[in-house]
Parts: structure tokens; sequence; C-alpha cells
């Protein structure tokens, strides 16, 4: 199976997913309470996304010969957790855009965003408890949620204090994104393996993967943040100081005096950062070929996940490469 027709799988779930989010995720329920969660949860929701991390859980069932529709919960839950996370980020971050559009915290306040996630996230539990699976999957599932969130916080953690830090290196960065990204990326997978009944070692070897897949990704995404920008204007990890590999990369082989200007530019506040100082960063980077050597380190993390994919102990090791690769290789 090749990329394309993974693509128009994940592309064909994605509208599944869609159609069957509000039902779990009650646009209405006649509550006083409802109008001051429904609005901004679902302004959100529709403000975009491409459902592609459901679509994941579901397509890896499929794969691996179980019906997706036992997923189908599970593979919610993921999308529920995925905008609870983009919301939380959004005010952290001090975002004013998502997809084009003004964030949750913007249109409707920092309190209303927070209690919004909060509410998200109990009900991407609740949607799992309420799942048609038998209570040691079930059991299994919300194992993987938890591990999840919890190593996402602790990737955030050190993504939040060791902003514009002059002495970050790649190494602080690789236990970042192994946190914050590495097991958020690859749970649905997880999730869609541990229904279609995988033996715990491939689930173990997964969650390896997700250590090198997560981390490619996320090099890649701040590629594209500096190069082309998400949805909003680039260089917005610049203006937040976030602790990249492009910064570790930079501080590492600046001189003495572009590092220190490289680190006054990242410890600016981020509406006194001007598009000045994005272009200087940016020719700073080019300077020392920092671009580049974030590709090949994508690289070199995509080839150490196709070697442990290699060592899965079961007959469908090439379905999970293939949905590797289309995580890895995305763009957007």
């Amino acid at each position: 199976m090749d990329s394309e027709k993974i693509g128009q799988m994940i592309k064909e779930y994605g509208y599944r997913v869609d159609e069957l989010l509000p039902k779990f995720l009650e646009k209405s329920n006649g509550y006083e309470w409802s109008k001051f969660l429904n609005e901004p949860i679902w302004y959100h929701m529709n403000t975009g996304g491409k459902r592609i991390r459901p679509a994941l859980c579901l397509l890896t069932t499929e794969l691996l010969g179980e019906d997706p529709k036992k997923a189908m919960n599970f593979a919610l839950a993921v999308e529920i957790m995925h905008n609870y996370l983009l919301l939380h980020d959004d005010v952290m971050d001090g975002d004013k855009f998502r997809r084009g559009e003004p964030t949750v915290w913007v249109k409707y306040g920092v309190p209303n965003a927070i209690n919004c996630g909060d509410y998200m996230i109990a009900k991407a539990y609740e949607i799992i408890l309420k799942s048609d699976l038998p209570e040691d999957t079930i059991q299994k599932l919300l194992n993987a949620f938890t591990l999840t969130l919890l190593r996402t916080g602790e990737g955030q953690a050190l993504d939040v204090n060791l902003r514009a830090d002059e002495h970050f290196t790649e190494e602080n960065y690789m236990e970042l994104a192994k946190g914050k990204t590495g097991h958020y990326l690859v749970c649905p997978i997880v999730g869609g393996a541990i229904i279609a009944g995988a033996p715990e070692e491939v689930i173990e070897k997964l969650w390896e993967l997700g250590g090198n897949i997560g981390t490619a990704f996320q090099i890649r995404d701040d590629v594209i943040d500096l190069t082309e920008g998400k949805g909003r204007p680039p260089g917005c990890d610049i203006r937040e100081g976030k602790p990249g590999i492009l910064y570790a990369h930079a501080l590492r082989n600046a001189n003495p005096e572009e590092k220190k200007k490289l680190i006054e530019i990242m410890k600016k506040p981020r509406d006194e950062t001007t598009d000045e100082d994005i272009r200087w960063v940016k020719k700073l980077y080019e300077k020392y070929g920092t671009i580049e050597y974030a590709q090949k380190k994508a690289e070199e993390l995509k080839k150490e996940a196709m070697r442990i994919l290699d060592e899965l102990p079961f007959s469908k090791k090439d379905v999970v490469k293939q949905i590797a690769e289309y995580v890895i290789s995305r763009k957007t």
C-alpha cells in the first residue's frame, strides 16, 4: 500500500470522525452552563484540523485485521485530547491565531479557554470508558491514554521553562521532543494496535518508535514554522523564545557576539519581537546550515524508526512502517 492510498484512507476516516464528534461531544444538552462550553469548544473544533490522529487509530485497527468501528471511541477521545492540548498550548504560548482564526482565549478569554480544555479531557476519558470493548482492553487503552498525557506534560514543562535558555543543548531538545511529541503522536497507533489484539512486545516497540517518529515530526514542525508558517506568520517559535533544535544548533556554532544577540532576541517579549529580528535569526541559521542540519537529523531519526519497526515480532510490520512513513513525511 503506497502513501497516497494511506492518505486517502486517512481522509475518509477523518470525514467519519467529523460526522460522529457531535454525538460524543454534545453541541447542546439544554443546561444553562452548556452554552459556555459548547460555543467556544465548537468554535475551536470548526476552525479546521484534518482529524489525522483519530484516522490513524482507525486505519491501524483495520490494517491489523480488526473492525475499525471498535476503535471509534478511542479515536474520538484522541481527537478531543489533541484539541484540548491545543487550547491550553495557545494560552501558554500566547498564540493569537490557530488555523488562521483567532484562538479561543482571544475570542472568549483565558478562563474560558482553560475551563473548556479541562472539560474536554474529562469527556475524552468518559468516551473511552463507554467503549463497547472487553474491560481489560479498556484498561489498556486508559493506561496508554494516561501515559501519553503524563509524558506530554513532562515535555511541555521543558518547553515552557527552557525558553531562551542560554545553555540549551540538542540533548535537552531530544528529551523535550520525545516527551512532548513522541507519545502524543504514536498514541492513536498504539490504541489501534491494542484494540486489534497486538501482543505486549509489539506495543512496547510502538512506544519506542514514538520517540523517533515524534522527534522527527517535531523537527519538521520546527522547520516549517520558520520557513512556511503554520496557519500564522513564519517565525512564531522565535517570537515565543521556544527551545527548538534550530536554536540549540545555532547556540553551539555561533560566535560570542552572535550568540549574545540570538539570546537577546529569543528573550524579548513576544509583542516586542520585530520582523527584522526574525530575519536576523533566519540569516544566522542559514549561515551555519542550521535548517539543513535539522532536516538531516530528522532523516536519521526516520531511519532509526524503520529499524525499530523491522524488529516488530509480527507479520504485519510493513503496515505499521507505511503508516509511520506517512506520519513522518507530513508537511503540515
